[in-house]
This record gives C-alpha cells, structure tokens and sequence, in this order.
C-alpha cells in the first residue's frame, strides 16, 4: 500500500532519517521499539520518541500487544509500505520539506562519523542561474544517477550514502565557482 503525505504534522513526521529507517524496517512487518533499535544498532531509548512522533502523526500504528510475563511488548506496523511527500501548502512548503530531509541525512550523518578516515567523502556545492527547461534536464539527470548509484549495491562493500538536491534560490550569494571537498581512502 502506499501513501501520500500531505500535513505539516505527517511530513514533519516522515522527513527525518531516524524515522524514515524506522519505517523501512516496519515495512518488512510489524516490530516492537527493541526489534527495531535491534537492526539499527542503537540502544530502544533512543528511538521511543520517534515511535511517539510516528504514531501521533498516523505514519504507524499499534497492531499487537504481548504480555511475557515479565513486560508487555508493543508490535508497531506502518500504514503504508511507501511514502511520497507532496504538501497542501504548494512550492515553498515542497522546496523547505525536501531540504529538511537533506539536512535530516546530513546531520544524522555527522552525528556518526567517526573520527579515523573513513573512506572517501565527496561534497560538492554549486551555483548557476538556470531556465525551467534546464532545471526539469538537471533533475532527471539527478534521478539517473540517484539509480546509477543505486544499481551498483555490493553487499561486500562500505555502506556509503549519496545526498542530491537541486532547488531554488533567492540568495544569489553563493559562491560563483564550484566547490569541491575530497577526501580519499588511505592507502592500506
């Protein structure tokens, strides 16, 4: 099943990475917050106020309770296996929704780096003053390389995460070159 999420509270809700890899591991069927902080490796505290944030927004629900004797355990499912954003508010809300999941990604991964290398990082940041024709040419061609990169999934290699995003501006302060940070692999 799929859902589209058009309330500030259902995409404020979605657009975090937390609970977007949460949702990702329900889709597979219904989990308690243990199960799931299980799979992502952190301790279920950190998760009962995703699930909370979840759960009052409609992204989730409670499908079972067991009593073990010992505790009661909480069997959560989502209410769809995919999710798309499109808000009710129009362009600016869509353009703040689909920075706040880049900047979502992004901090989530600065809270995790560690500090030794680890592995090759790229960041690029660009400005230009494009058409709207070049702006639909620039987001296929974004799209064909999020599926590139997708396609290339090696179960033996390093879990690596590919951020992209093209939007309009109203500060025409950026930088008129490119920038290019690149950091490669030590040599072993």
């Amino acid at each position: 099943m799929h859902r589209t999420l058009t309330t500030d509270v259902e995409i404020s809700a979605y657009l975090h990475r937390t609970r977007m890899v949460m949702l990702d591991i329900l889709s597979g069927g219904p989990a308690t917050v243990s199960q799931i902080a299980t799979q992502m490796k952190v301790h279920p505290a950190n998760l009962t106020r995703h699930m909370r944030v979840l759960e009052q927004s409609g992204l989730i629900r409670l499908v079972e309770k067991r009593d073990t004797g010992r505790n009661l355990e909480k069997y959560y499912a989502p209410l769809a296996k995919t999710f798309d954003v499109a808000p009710e508010a129009g362009v600016t809300t869509l353009q703040k929704a689909a920075l706040t999941l880049v900047r979502s990604d992004l901090s989530a991964a600065l809270a995790h780096l560690p500090d030794e290398n680890p592995g090759k990082v790229s960041a690029q940041l660009a400005h230009a003053r494009i058409s709207s024709e070049d702006t639909d040419r620039f987001a296929d061609e974004l799209a064909k390389l999020i599926a590139k990169f997708q396609a290339v999934d090696d179960e033996s290699g390093k879990p690596y995460h590919l951020n992209l995003s093209l939007y309009p501006s109203d500060l025409d302060v950026a930088p008129a070159h490119s920038v290019h940070l690149v950091r490669k692999e030590k040599d072993s």
